[in-house]
This record gives structure tokens, sequence and C-alpha cells, in this order.
């Protein structure tokens, strides 16, 4: 009997994505990639603003410290009864005690300064100053003048020129001068960095300016004040990103029995770097309208205003 075998062929078949199941597929990846590079750029973005808030409140805090020291340590003196001691002249002297003698606590020049390319950016400005305590004097330069952000108009930053005092007692003062400084702190316990700012060089006669800064000069000029004794010590670095962008303090409040002297002092610091502007209000560093952001860093900007009030109780 014969035997038939049936013989079957199979057929492979390859499975696979369409085009269309592919393309959805890379859309989908394509939009997780994003999604992820986005929280981590956040994220990071975040910790950078944390880590710069940080540092400059400790910045800060570290300043509040310093100057309440000086203050606490200064001799107390009535800051109006100078006004008597440095002018001879009566109308000078009576311009000086109706300010109450203010300038002779802090002084500040004012100039314009553009923030980024914008037409139209261009605010007035505290640019440097100083704040004298009665014991140590602060000169401050604004951090316009430390970022390519900010172009500040015909104003250089200040400049402390001075005597020093000898190392021996023979030895003759030696003439010198600092500049590019961000914030300089200088033994004064006459007060001469704010009066010179005011007056001018006692010498050649002065009066009571109610725009320190003589003659528009970027330049404190204390030689004809006497010789310091130490020299003027920088207390931000150059290479930090932090600098100050005004001090001021209200004339001191003095006690009836002449003990004691009240001070309530406030300043600003901030980055170099955000486009801030100390004249808005609210977010300082967010990108201004028109401005390229590309310019500065808005991850390292911070800034923060700080108030202390404290008393004189030096000998």
């Amino acid at each position: 009997m014969a035997t038939f075998y049936l013989k079957t062929t199979k057929k492979s078949v390859k499975s696979g994505f369409t085009l269309v199941e592919l393309s959805l597929s890379i859309a989908f990846i394509a939009v997780l990639s994003i999604a992820v590079v986005l929280i981590i750029t956040n994220t990071v973005s975040s910790y950078h603003r944390g880590l710069t808030l940080s540092q400059l409140n400790t910045t800060g805090m570290d300043l509040v410290n310093d100057m309440r020291s000086s203050i606490q340590n200064s001799v107390i003196h009535s800051v109006l009864s100078s006004c008597s001691s440095t002018y001879n002249n009566p109308d000078t002297e009576k311009a000086c005690t109706d300010d109450k003698a203010r300038k002779f606590v802090s002084v500040d020049y004012e100039s314009n300064v553009q923030i980024g390319d914008r037409i139209g950016s261009s605010v007035k400005v505290p640019v440097f100053g100083a704040f004298c305590t009665g014991n140590y004097t602060y000169i401050w330069n604004s951090g316009y003048f430390f970022s390519d952000d900010y172009k500040v108009d015909g104003t250089l930053p200040a400049e402390l020129k001075y005597n020093l005092s000898g190392t021996t007692s023979n030895s003759e003062p030696t003439t010198k001068s600092m500049t590019g400084f961000k914030l300089l702190k200088v033994k004064d316990e006459s007060r001469s960095i704010c009066i010179s700012a005011v007056y001018g060089d006692p010498n050649s006669g002065g009066k009571y300016n109610n725009n320190p800064i003589n003659q528009n000069s970027n330049v404190f000029d204390i030689t004809s004040y006497g010789a310091i004794v130490e020299e003027p010590m920088e207390i931000i670095d150059n290479d930090s990103n932090m600098a100050v962008y005004n001090i001021s303090s209200a004339l001191p409040a003095e006690s009836t029995s002449g003990n004691n002297a009240f001070y309530s002092v406030s300043f600003i610091l901030g980055t170099v770097h955000g486009g801030i502007n100390v004249k808005t209000i609210g977010n300082y560093c967010a990108t201004p309208e028109g401005y390229d952001a590309s310019v500065a860093n808005f991850d390292y900007c911070a800034i923060n205003k700080f108030n202390f009030a404290t008393r004189a109780v030096g000998g």
C-alpha cells in the first residue's frame, strides 16, 4: 500500500515597528529627555542660588559684626561739636550745624549707571562713599565698578590718599594711595575721611558741602589731616563675587548723660552679577526687559539689605 506524506512549508514572518510607531517612540523619548534636562537644570540653578544667598548672608553678618565692634569701641564725643572745631567761619559752621553734621558720619557719591545694553536703562545710584564710626572708617566702591554688565557714567572708583606714620619715631610719614578696592577699613578716629569729603583741604579753607566729594573728585585725600597709624585693610576680596552697594547711617543719638551714642546703620550687599538695580522694587535679580540675559549669570545673583543698631561705649 502506497504511503503518502503531506509536506507543509512554514513561511517565516518578521515583525517590527511601523514608521508611525517609530516616530511616536522617538518623540516620547525626546520629550522625556527634555523634561529630565529641565529638572536637572532647575535643581542645579536652585542649588547655586541657595549657595550664593548663603554666602552673601554669611559675608553680610561678618560685616555687621565688624562694624558693630568698630562702633562699640569708638570714642564717645558729640559729632555736632565737630562743626565748631572744624570751621572758623560762622556761616559755614551754621550750615554744618543746620545739617547736624550728618555728613561727618556717612557720605556717598551718586552717578548714572547703565545696566546692560538696553537704551534708557540708566539709573542714578550711589557708586562710592564712606562710613565714619569715630574709630574705623569704611570706604566702599559699588559692585557697579566690578562687572562688565554695568557702565558707570564718567565716574571713577573711590581712591584713598593718605600719609602713613613711620615705623620709627624719627622716620617721616610716607604718602600712599589705594585704588581698586571694594571695601576698605581705615583707622580714622577723627572722622577725617568723611570731613575731608565735605570740607576739602583744611589749609585752604572750605565749606560744608551738601554734595560731598569736593569738585566731583573720586579721591578721599587726608594727607593734610595728619598721618594714620595703621595700613588700611581690604575686608572684601576683589576675587569675591560680593560687593557693597551702599552704606548709610543716621546721625548718632546721644544720651543726655553723654556716655552713650546710639547708631542705626544699614548697608546693601549684593553680587556683582545679575543686572542688579538697587532702585528697583521687588526681584532685583530678575532679567530687566530688553536686557540680554546671557551677559549676566542670574544663578549667581543675590542681594540683601542689612540693618542693625548698636551703641558706642568706648572711652
